[in-house]
């Protein structure tokens, strides 16, 4: 069964290393608390770096076939300076070279630039155009600002152009959030951990999407497919409420949130192998709304393609999750 995974990450250690200097550490963290706390996710700078080695040989391990690579921590992608255009660039361009050595084994995803939204949907066309990339992935917000604010249309209209999907990932929330909801009488590196990979960027992700449906984005870019991962960061499990909740509020409107989920969003489970989630979006969303995610170098599973053959689904519903609908969505 051939395995296509999506939200799979690298670092350009060069560009990172800028990003830090330009934006300061997350969470106002000492320098040798964030390495630290990186490590935890990353131990391994090279697979991190590079898309041969030792990430190859996880993926022949495991069984993954092709994997979908984007920049993960460190990315330019929400740098508040215009040095970020540059450096977008240079992460694109270095993970295309890459992806030229392996052609059979890596797609790409593109890194923009939210600081100039026309830079970044220019950057989209290339990326789409002249690297063959297969869509966008976006982490968190920019300076607190989400996707349904009307300066990133030209972001939304330019996926929408080359039909090809933008990932909503997490990113950590803005400090006047992080600080009240997510910082305590612990030390800085749990209110990092809680505002991060622990709850805090999943919610405001799952908000992220529901913002671009609320705000009607996805009603004017009909042909916008988003990507959403860790099971649909808690809305997938959320869209019964959803649908009833709003529906006193926005009446008069041909879609329910569920609804868009089902027609222009799809989700992914990051590696959280977890049986009872898988079972509930299949139930919620169907088979064919799932794509197959392991968040390579910052989880490695040695299940992954046991977790789908061991699931209990369906011969076509497995292929569907394994491959079928990545090859569909992003032209694979």
């Amino acid at each position: 069964m051939r395995i296509i995974t999506v939200e799979e990450h690298f670092e350009h250690p060069e560009v990172s290393r800028r990003v830090l200097q330009l934006s300061g550490p997350p969470g106002d963290l000492p320098l040798d608390e964030l390495v630290a706390f990186g490590s935890v996710f990353n131990d391994d700078p090279d697979a991190a770096a590079r898309l041969g080695g030792h990430r190859l040989e996880h993926m022949d391990a495991v069984g993954v076939d092709v994997q979908v690579v984007s920049h993960g921590n460190g990315s330019p992608s929400a740098l508040a300076a215009p040095e970020s255009v540059q450096l977008c660039r240079q992460v694109n361009n270095d993970l295309a070279q890459q992806i030229s050595e392996h052609p059979d084994r890596f797609r790409g995803f593109a890194t923009l630039p939210l600081y100039d939204p026309a830079a970044a949907a220019e950057e989209l066309r290339r990326c789409a155009g002249d690297l063959g990339f297969v869509g966008a992935l976006i982490a968190g917000t920019f300076e607190g600002l989400f996707l349904d604010d009307a300066r990133f249309d030209p972001i939304l209209a330019a996926a929408e152009a080359v039909d090809l999907p933008i990932y909503v990932h997490p990113g950590l929330p803005h400090p006047q959030v992080s600080r009240p909801y997510y910082f305590g009488d612990w030390p800085a590196a749990v209110g990092l951990m809680f505002s991060g990979p622990a709850f805090g960027w999943h919610a405001e992700a799952g908000i992220h999407i529901l913002r671009l449906i609320l705000s009607g984005a996805l009603d004017r870019h009909p042909g916008l497919k988003l990507l959403s991962g860790h099971w649909g960061e808690v809305m997938a499990f959320w869209l019964e409420r959803l649908d009833e909740t709003f529906a006193l509020v926005r009446q008069g409107r041909d879609r329910h949130i569920s609804d868009y989920y089902r027609q222009q969003i799809w989700v992914t489970p990051s590696g959280m192998f977890s049986q009872h989630q898988l079972d509930h979006v299949v139930a919620e969303l169907g088979a064919e709304r799932i794509i197959y995610s392991e968040d390579f170098p910052y989880v490695k599973r040695d299940n992954v393609t046991e977790f789908l053959t061991g699931s209990g689904l369906s011969e076509p519903q497995m292929h569907a999750i394994a491959h079928n609908n990545a090859e569909a969505l992003l032209r694979i």
